[in-house]
């Protein structure tokens, strides 16, 4: 269901409702660290438990009713290299092994799908998606935002960028 101001962005791997799941689940698990410490300094164990359980669905619920999902995309000039993958995969942490992706063109030798912590203390998250062809890199970012737009998307791929900055091909 496409919310009002929503903004129509391609995803290159995923559809766009499982971009939209994996983001509602990661807010259900913030709302669940985030009751289970509340729970835990009122009522011990049991409260943590409590806690946990109605921060998650709290969490899930207000993703859904609250936010939409905004998306970015970038190419960068970084070739498909042993280092320049496993720095992608130490910042943008794998939500899909590589094997239950759909598969892709020979032109594109490799997709990652994963999950970038943006904004203050990287609360936000994006699910970012790579996918590398000859001699570039694209980049694609979608993140829930609320009224006022944190710019997630964007944040996770300059955080991307800022890492892959050794990699850069220039000229």
């Amino acid at each position: 269901m496409r919310k009002r101001g929503e903004k129509d962005h391609p995803s290159p791997v995923l559809a766009h409702d499982h971009v939209r799941d994996l983001l509602v689940e990661r807010n259900g698990e913030v709302g669940a660290a985030g009751g289970a410490i509340g729970g835990a300094a009122g009522g011990g164990v049991p409260g943590s438990r409590g806690g946990a359980s109605g921060g998650r669905t709290g969490g899930r619920l207000g993703a859904r009713l609250f936010t939409r999902v905004t998306g970015l995309s970038r190419s960068l000039a970084v070739p498909c290299t042993d280092d320049a993958v496993a720095r992608a995969r130490d910042v943008a942490a794998p939500l899909l092994d590589e094997a239950a992706l759909p598969r892709r063109d020979v032109a594109s030798p490799l997709v990652l799908v994963g999950m970038v912590g943006a904004g203050a203390m990287g609360m936000n998250s994006a699910v970012v998606q790579l996918v590398w062809h000859p001699g570039r890199l694209d980049v694609t970012a979608h993140a829930l935002e609320g009224i006022i737009d944190q710019r997630t998307a964007s944040g996770a791929i300059d955080k991307l960028e800022e890492a892959l900055t050794p990699f850069l091909r220039t000229g």
